[in-house]
């Protein structure tokens, strides 16, 4: 796998794209710091997009779920599918309250 993976049409940030990064170290960095994403995949012209939990091996990305489960089943058979990784290295934490 190359350092520096180009994007594509289909991989490339478009909205502030001066953020976009497509190293590996970025990527693995991002990657490292989470452990839920959101797979989305297609049945029958029905998008779903869900939750999941995620681990990095190496250069593999391993999925929480059954491999009998709709949305494996489907990835496996069509390789259609995105997914969606967030870091929330960012964020902070500052204390609220309700009243009403």
């Amino acid at each position: 796998m190359p350092e520096t993976t180009p994007p594509t049409e289909r991989t490339r940030v478009v909205r502030e794209s001066h953020r976009g990064a497509y190293d590996r170290e970025t990527i693995y960095t991002i990657l490292d710091e989470g452990f839920v994403c959101h797979v989305g995949f297609s049945v029958d012209g029905q998008p779903y997009v869900i939750p999941t939990l995620f681990a990095r091996v190496g250069d593999a990305i391993y999925f929480h779920g059954s491999a009998a489960s709709r949305s494996a089943t489907t990835i496996i058979a069509s390789s259609a599918c995105c997914h969606f990784f967030s870091s929330m290295a960012s964020f902070s934490h500052a204390p609220f309250s309700i009243t009403r």
